[in-house]
């Protein structure tokens, strides 16, 4: 058998239960041994310093017989005599004489020694005074020392009729001794404790070997079974607990070992079953990779398919025959707001874009008459569909029909900002063409105002100021200074010069304009203009122009007061979508009032030259000045207004610079 080395037997031996057992039993027995000791070597020292205290009782007593008569007569040399004899007595370390009235007769040594005295006092008393002075001087009388240690012999000052108080006796005596004796004792008992717990320890080891050598034989046995080892078996020490035990154990083992042949022949048999079935199904294998393989292609395929159905700027819906929605693509949700959820089904989204049910009814006409056609010769038929978002938005939308397998597709096409840029570019046409003949006008104006003016001037010059006539001309040069304002409208909204375009602080630019248009008046203005807004890339002095126009429509459509709001923001194209034709790095500036907003049939003269619906305030050409200067800068502006809730104009301009996104 492999012995094992010993720090490893050392270890094995501290995590055993036997380990456990011995070590609570030695401190058991340890704990046992010093509290008995402890005691012992107490019990001794109170039992030594009482009867210390009891001898020098005595001595005191006896002292007190021998010196009455010298301390009634206060005899010195005969005290101190006496209490010189006494000084030779063991352990005594000082000797006082008092006498009735307190005054220390004798005192030996004359300073007592430091350190811990024991001490006791003896009073001294006459003989009764029935005694005649020569019955009290007989040596009869006085007490020998014999008689006064002795202990039936009633003292001094306890004896029935003592006389009066003659003195007192105090005696002192060290405590070497008892340390000494105390020291002996404490030693002794450390020995003898010592080798109680030695003794009881080694007890304990012997017998804890002998009750669990079956319970450690067992245990080895069962990390052999634990191990795979069903052929080792366990020697029975006893036939107790544990070794009955260790028979079961035996038993199990043999029970086990038999069950593993089992198993291993089993286990051959079925390895031989599984290469026949691994063999069989090798076939089927390579069959199944390449059916995995046509899959994966397929499902990539139509993974592909709805990536570009996702990324098309046009609806996509696919629905069963019952008309359950199988599929929405992104757009759907991105325009119109509606996703799956909302629309589980074609006639919830038909109702919920089309909410008038006549026209709705005839908008499923179309679509089922386009479906008709697509199943009878493959025709894409097209139908208009004026849709309703769910912000409730207007969407003019250009649908067809297609059939593919059992599902229909219904293609929505928004040609809403199709037709917007349709608008607007017949607009900027108009307005150019309107442009170069305002242009062409203004020019000839201001010629014709050169002249008058001029002529205005000589005439003042030629008439002194008491003239009556020199307020008229005052008069006529403002109005034709006036006509000449009127004129540079002219020449602004017809591009008569090119802008002046640099790198401008937008925030402070608007502002200026904003608080110079609104002061003196009733309207509180509500300015949000974060102060990392980019510079634009403009004219100052054209832009400035543009504000103050928006500015002064808005304070003039809030005659009874009210609050003009001005936000601005960055915007990109590669962040958010923009109106047609944008693309790029913008500044968003909405300019908000609480006016009377404009009439749904005014809305689109709104930007046309000389059009108003204020005639005593305005000449109608604030707005189409503020669209040219915006256009002209390439910039883009936009309004959205609703009778009497108000009107918001908002302004796209160029960004001067972008900085480079952090890495």
């Amino acid at each position: 058998m492999n012995r094992l080395p010993s720090p490893q037997r050392f270890c094995s031996f501290r995590s055993s239960f036997q380990f456990k057992l011995f070590l609570r039993f030695t401190l058991f027995s340890a704990v046992i041994a010093v509290v008995c000791g402890t005691l012992f070597v107490l019990h001794q020292i109170n039992q030594n310093k009482r009867h210390a205290e009891q001898m020098l009782q005595l001595q005191a007593h006896a002292l007190a017989g021998a010196v009455r008569l010298p301390l009634y007569a206060e005899s010195d040399e005969l005290l101190n005599s006496y209490a010189a004899e006494t000084m030779r007595l063991p352990e005594i370390r000082g000797v006082e004489i008092v006498n009735a009235r307190g005054k220390v007769l004798v005192r030996l040594p004359s300073s007592l020694p430091s350190g811990e005295l024991l001490s006791q006092r003896a009073e001294v008393h006459g003989h009764p005074l029935t005694l005649s002075p020569e019955q009290a001087l007989s040596p009869e009388q006085a007490l020998s020392p014999e008689q006064a240690l002795s202990p039936e012999q009633p003292l001094s000052g306890e004896r029935a009729g003592a006389g009066p108080l003659v003195g007192e006796v105090r005696l002192y005596r060290g405590t070497a001794d008892l340390w000494r004796e105390a020291r002996r004792l404490a030693a002794l008992s450390v020995v003898l404790a010592t080798t109680c717990w030695l003794f009881v320890s080694l007890s304990c080891y012997l017998i804890l070997r002998r009750v669990t050598a079956s319970f450690n034989s067992l245990m080895r046995g069962m990390e052999k079974v634990h191990g795979g080892d069903y052929v080792s078996r366990i020697d029975i020490v006893s036939d107790d607990e544990p070794g009955r035990a260790s028979a079961s154990l035996n038993d199990l083992a043999e029970s086990l070992r038999r069950r593993e042949e089992e198993n291993r022949r089993l286990h051959a048999e079925l390895m031989a079953a599984m290469e026949f079935e691994i063999a069989s199904k090798e076939q089927l294998i390579s069959v199944n990779l390449d059916l995995e393989k046509e899959i994966e292609q397929r499902t990539q395929a139509r993974q592909e398919l709805k990536n570009l159905v996702q990324q098309l700027p046009l609806g996509i819906v696919w629905s069963d025959e019952e008309g359950e929605i199988e599929y929405l693509n992104s757009f759907m949700l991105d325009t119109f707001g509606y996703g799956a959820d909302q629309a589980p089904d074609l006639d919830t989204l038909f109702t919920l874009i089309c909410p008038d049910q006549a026209y709705r009814e005839r908008v499923l006409e179309k679509r089922r008459a386009a479906i008709a056609a697509w199943e009878q010769g493959g025709l894409v038929t097209f139908y208009e569909v004026s849709a309703l978002c769910r912000d409730g938005s207007p969407r003019h939308l250009n649908c067809s029909n297609q059939r593919s397998g059992s599902r229909v597709v219904d293609i929505m096409i928004d040609m809403t900002e199709r037709e917007l840029l349709q608008q607007q570019i017949v607009r900027n046409q108009k307005l150019e063409s309107i442009g170069v003949l305002a242009g062409g006008i203004a020019h000839n104006f201001n010629n014709a105002l050169t002249g008058v003016l001029g002529y205005i001037s000589f005439a003042k010059k030629f008439l002194d100021r008491s003239h009556g006539a020199h307020e008229l001309l005052l008069q006529a040069e403002k109005a034709t200074m006036r006509a000449a304002g009127f004129a540079n409208q002219l020449l602004s909204f017809a591009k008569g010069g090119a802008p002046l375009r640099k790198g401008v602080p937008v925030a402070a630019l608007v502002e200026e304009s904003v608080l110079l248009s609104t002061k003196g008046c009733n309207v509180s203005v509500a300015l949000d203009l974060p102060p990392d807004l980019p510079p634009v890339f403009v004219d100052d002095r054209q832009m400035r122009q543009a504000f103050n126009c928006i500015c002064i429509n808005a304070v003039q459509a809030m005659p009874g007061g009210g609050t003009f709001s001005v936000r601005g923001r960055q915007v990109s194209s590669e962040q958010e979508r923009l109106p047609a034709p944008l693309c790029g790095h913008y500044v968003e500036l909405s300019f908000q009032d609480e006016g009377c907003g404009i009439r749904d049939e005014d809305k689109p003269s709104i930007f046309t030259p000389y059009f108003t619906t204020k005639t005593q305030l305005g000449t109608g050409l604030g707005l189409a000045t503020v669209h040219s200067i915006v256009t002209r800068h390439g910039g883009l502006i936009t309004f959205d207004s609703q009778a009497g809730k108000g009107t918001t104009f908002t302004l796209y301009l160029p960004v001067f610079c972008v900085e480079a996104p952090a890495p």
